[in-house]
């Protein structure tokens, strides 16, 4: 059950309750890294205070990155990474199981892959985030949050899984490696402005577009199944074993087309973190493509 969920990626609500209520597995970390792009009036931290799935944890995918950076959200360092996690009461043998509270979309497929970069490869998904749990009749904790006893988790960065902007100039001149950008058809093609300042519209050129939105299901909030990702993907030729870079806006959303890939067996894909917010920028002149 569990070797299942590490090996696709994904656990399911009912899955998830039983460890939680059978207390089958003493290690389990749940984690809440729920993530949105503008402020809303009560922050994704403030209803995660209210209630939370168990004895969720909260991962800031904000805080547990690079802060010298002036690039959004950048992987945070080895160092680093082991700090904020150990803080959290993290350790090497736990399952981590990530959710979001709108589902997958956002900032839940990013947790995951950051813990797979830093060598962590018991962590999964929950399918359909919060909206599925409670869709499926499952309650919530309100109860007052613990105080989490720090451990000592060690990080094993794994270089394969992240490329730079050498690294994709190099793969778009060259055309070997499939680049899918997840962010939406209209900001691709370059007709709808982007949300940050001094940014280009447009897209990489020889990427393909790869909605986010289109791997999950609309009714459900839960990742597409493997037949219907499988056709998304072959439908621009990206079989199992293709070399794929995956990007989007700020490095957040690419992660949902890395995830969707791995569930399906691709377990190779190499996130492109500087996204468009480092190749589209204005000053770097990169060679930009529209629609």
């Amino acid at each position: 059950m569990i070797d299942n969920a590490i090996t696709n990626g994904i656990i399911e609500p009912a899955i998830l309750n039983e460890l939680i209520h059978l207390n089958s597995t003493p290690n389990i970390k749940i984690l809440d890294a729920t993530f949105v792009l503008t402020e809303p009036e009560e922050t994704p931290y403030q209803i995660y205070m209210k209630s939370r799935i168990g004895n969720a944890i909260f991962f800031d995918i904000n805080k547990i990155a690079d802060s010298q950076s002036d690039l959004p959200r950048m992987l945070p360092s080895s160092d680093k990474f082991e700090t904020k996690v150990s803080d959290l009461g993290i350790s090497n043998n736990d399952l981590v199981v990530i959710y979001g509270q709108a589902g997958m979309l956002m900032g839940a497929a990013r947790a995951w892959l950051m813990f797979r970069i830093f060598g962590h490869d018991k962590v999964c998904i929950l399918n359909g985030g919060l909206p599925a749990w409670l869709n499926e009749g499952f309650t919530l904790n309100s109860s007052p949050i613990p105080t989490p006893v720090k451990t000592q988790f060690k990080a094993k960065f794994r270089p394969e899984l992240v490329c730079n902007i050498d690294n994709v100039k190099r793969e778009s001149e060259s055309g070997t490696a499939f680049i899918l950008d997840a962010r939406s058809k209209e900001r691709f093609n370059g007709t709808h402005p982007e949300p940050r300042a001094k940014m280009c519209c447009g897209h990489i050129p020889r990427s393909n577009n790869v909605p986010c939105k289109t791997l999950i299901k609309d009714d459900t909030k839960k990742l597409k199944s493997k037949k219907e990702l499988q056709d998304i993907f072959n439908k621009i030729g990206v079989g199992k074993d293709a070399f794929v870079i995956t990007t989007c806006g700020s490095g957040v959303t690419a992660c949902v087309i890395t995830f969707a890939l791995y569930h399906i067996g691709n377990k190779k894909a190499v996130l492109y973190d500087g996204a468009w917010s480092e190749w589209g920028r204005t000053k770097l002149k990169n060679k930009i493509e529209t629609t």
